[in-house]
């Protein structure tokens, strides 16, 4: 099935602007039911700084617990192409953390306050020390004293740090072990075409409810003559910020040659210097010695 490369920003944009593959691919990811979700489209930015790209969302959803408990939470997507600076991250996540939300306090007034957040991270390079595709890095609450794991939740505490899922698109394979793996199949690379980067021919489980909805979806973007003008800009600004980071490897490359020459005429100078404090005390103690000598000789024809 031919479909739309969905590692495209506006593809990707595309995909997750349907509410319904939304709502059923984050609780996918979460592993939760997500009965509602509403995208914040003024939260949604693609940015290009000097070493990043980032396409960014913000959901509010409202989470069904196990136990039937009803959750709302902030939940923030970013999408990244290349190897980036934490901090940008860090500075997304802070904006959220300073985000009130209208809910129902215990008398079921409304009121604002802040949402517990969880973030999810698209990746589209691998990070060295994980080596697994999906990763979830979560909380445990832990006695201290006794290392005992403590079965609880706090408000206070859930406000003041989150979940994150990291998803490494390349290191997902045609094998797949899970229903969340079948899902997310769609955005590995394995199946881009050699002949056109913009399309994919996926070869994936298309029973799935869900990945047949993104499949249909993705199936109407790669006809779309908008979108395909779209990624033939992304795959430019690629290729600039490829030619850029070329040509800052390549003075990097030059400056630290000049500075490994430089060193190196620092350290032959400091040998020379060395070779040169060693003649000097050398000759300092023949003197010396030549001067016992001869206070020597003076004694002995003293009459």
């Amino acid at each position: 099935m031919i479909i739309a490369n969905p590692i495209y920003d506006v593809v990707f944009k595309y995909l997750l602007e349907d509410v319904e593959i939304a709502r059923e691919l984050l609780s996918t990811i979460l592993g939760e039911e997500v009965q509602s979700v509403e995208v914040k489209p003024q939260e949604t930015s693609t940015e290009t700084s000097g070493d990043i790209r980032i396409l960014r969302f913000d959901f509010k959803a409202v989470i069904k617990k196990p136990n039937g408990e009803m959750s709302k939470v902030l939940i923030e997507l970013q999408k990244a192409k290349k190897a980036f600076n934490a901090m940008r991250f860090r500075r997304y996540l802070g904006d959220n953390y300073r985000k009130e939300d209208e809910v129902l306090n215990e008398r079921g007034l409304p009121e604002k306050r802040p949402l517990p957040i969880v973030t999810i991270y698209f990746l589209g390079f691998p990070l060295n020390s994980v080596q697994s595709s999906l990763v979830k890095i979560n909380r445990e609450y832990v006695d201290l004293v006794t290392q005992e794991i403590l079965d609880i939740k706090e408000e206070f505490v859930e406000l003041l740090t989150h979940d994150s899922y990291l998803i490494q698109v390349q290191k997902l394979g045609k094998t797949t072990r899970s229903r969340l793996e079948r899902v997310l199949q769609i955005f590995s690379p394995i199946y881009q075409s050699p002949q056109d980067r913009h399309q994919v021919d996926f070869q994936g489980n298309t029973d799935d409810p869900l990945v047949k909805r993104m499949t249909e979806r993705l199936g109407r973007a790669i006809a779309s003559e908008e979108i395909r003008e779209k990624m033939d800009v992304e795959d430019e600004l690629e290729r600039t910020f490829d030619r850029e980071m070329g040509k800052r490897d390549e003075i990097i490359a030059e400056q630290e040659e000049i500075i490994a020459e430089k060193e190196e005429i620092i350290a032959e100078k400091d040998k020379l210097l060395i070779e040169e404090k060693k003649r000097a005390e050398e000759e300092i103690q023949k003197n010396l010695e030549l001067q016992r000598q001869i206070e020597a000789l003076k004694k002995q024809i003293k009459p």
